[in-house]
């Protein structure tokens, strides 16, 4: 692809396409460098118009403009999608895809295109703001340079970790479904904030900062994070109150129950 500038086409317009449309632009790209497509039109037409980018009629289409191809599809349609698209490639695309269930053998296999790169993303929501996590795994076809592309492209939505694909399962519980656990978290602490007084906006901004320092701090100093909770927990203070109020109530095995749930759902698509 050399220097030119990137098109990007998704194929599919749900939540995972969205995010990573939401995220492309945040990191910069020109909206006319993105295409859009779905089964539905009237959905692909809305996001299209919301995002400002380029909707178009059918998958085909999608291929002939853009130089990375995501695939973005329930997985029951992905390949019977690939199938149908096999012969359309042309040298120097590549395809990506962010279908959860699908690996990249089975990916090989329904685009019928032995040369065509193939990279399986695994992004979380926060794609969209730019803080996302993402695992990939990438097929035998993908060569030095189709993978910095792909690379150049994520890096503006969050951090990227190659992982082997029997690994995939435990990242969803880690970081894909986490993201729901956290949510509800920061609104849970928010709203005993409001109990307290607070008024709501400050209240959730407050849990949120408080959520996004904690990590910044793990990520930054490369502590363990139980170090970094006794070093806020002072003997006989409110902290530790706090702390073991957490361990009396099931709060860490209702966490180890949530992940443990998605994980073991997921490792079974693998």
């Amino acid at each position: 692809m050399g220097n030119s500038v990137v098109k990007i086409g998704f194929i599919g317009s749900g939540h995972m396409a969205t995010a990573e449309i939401a995220g492309t632009l945040h990191a910069g790209a020109a909206a006319s460098d993105l295409y859009v497509t779905s089964h539905n039109a009237a959905h692909y037409e809305q996001v299209a118009q919301q995002y400002g980018i380029q909707g178009v009629a059918t998958n085909d289409a999608v291929v002939q403009a853009a130089d990375i191809v995501v695939l973005a599809t329930p997985p029951a349609t992905a390949k019977p999608i690939l199938n149908s698209l096999a012969g359309h490639w042309r040298a120097g695309q590549i395809l990506v895809s962010v279908v959860g269930s699908v690996t990249v053998a089975e990916l090989v296999d329904a685009a019928q295109t032995p040369t065509l790169p193939i990279v399986r993303l695994l992004p979380n929501v926060n794609v969209a703001t730019g803080s996302g996590m993402t695992a990939y795994a990438v097929s035998d076809s993908v060569g030095q340079a189709d993978l910095t592309a792909v690379l150049a492209w994520q890096k503006g939505l969050g951090e990227m970790m190659r992982l082997a694909e029997n690994l995939f399962g435990a990242f969803v519980g880690l970081a894909g479904s986490s993201p729901a656990f956290i949510f509800v978290a920061i609104d849970m602490m928010a709203r005993l904030g409001v109990q307290y007084g607070i008024p709501m906006t400050d209240a959730r901004k407050i849990a949120a900062q408080a959520f996004k320092g904690s990590a910044d701090q793990v990520l930054t100093t490369g502590a363990n994070p139980w170090d970094l909770a006794d070093s806020v927990s002072s003997p006989g203070g409110s902290t530790v109150r706090g702390m073991v109020a957490l361990q009396s109530s099931g709060f860490f095995a209702g966490l180890t129950d949530a992940v443990t749930a998605t994980i073991e759902k997921d490792s079974k698509k693998d």
